[in-house]
């Protein structure tokens, strides 16, 4: 099965506030990711770090939200971190801060996988340029990745050098601007 993890559980450096949080036309930037999903009848689950907890209990339930429970750093800490909670499915990753993101372009990402299946990642490309945070990451590669973490021997946390040693297969973007990631603003959603 695949299973959709919006990520939000980064520290905002840049955009100096919870990413998930801000406001977009309808409605903050993690509700409206997980609505591309739900569209899609996937289960979503939230990736967070464990400061955000309380206030993402207002808008999903306990069962979605995957707090942040591994060693690893950045994206992956949420990749692995779902897997641990649901360790025979695939995973659909989109940052929260896609917000162009539509659900038409998850679909084809989807239809990919159904297409040529066997590969351990399922990426998005755009002149040389591998997208991970709009990827399908695969329970087998998951369990590799977990299992190095806890042995001490996965030193590597970039995603793109991650994918790029593993067997993956691209897909073409047809969108680009479906791909912009937003790290500031000045809209702000109150808390």
């Amino acid at each position: 099965m695949i299973r959709a993890v919006v990520l939000c559980g980064g520290e905002s450096k840049r955009m100096g506030s919870d990413k998930g949080l801000l406001w977009h036309a309808s409605g903050n930037w993690v509700t409206l990711a997980s609505s591309k999903f739900e569209k899609l009848n996937i289960p979503v689950s939230i990736s967070i770090n464990p400061a955000q907890l309380q206030t993402y209990r207002d808008f999903f339930s306990s069962e979605q939200l995957i707090i942040d429970q591994t060693n690893a750093k950045g994206p992956l800490q949420g990749l692995l971190s779902t897997h641990l909670k649901h360790p025979e499915d695939d995973l659909l990753l989109l940052a929260c801060d896609m917000t162009e993101m539509d659900s038409e372009t998850l679909k084809f990402l989807l239809d990919s996988t159904l297409a040529a299946p066997g590969f351990d990642y399922y990426v998005y490309v755009l002149k040389d340029f591998i997208e991970p945070l709009c990827a399908i990451y695969s329970s087998i590669s998951l369990k590799k990745l977990q299992q190095s973490l806890e042995q001490g021997s996965l030193t590597v946390f970039s995603l793109h050098k991650i994918i790029k040693k593993g067997n993956y297969k691209t897909v073409p973007i047809h969108k680009p601007e479906s791909f912009n990631n937003h790290n500031t603003t000045t809209i702000k959603l109150p808390v």
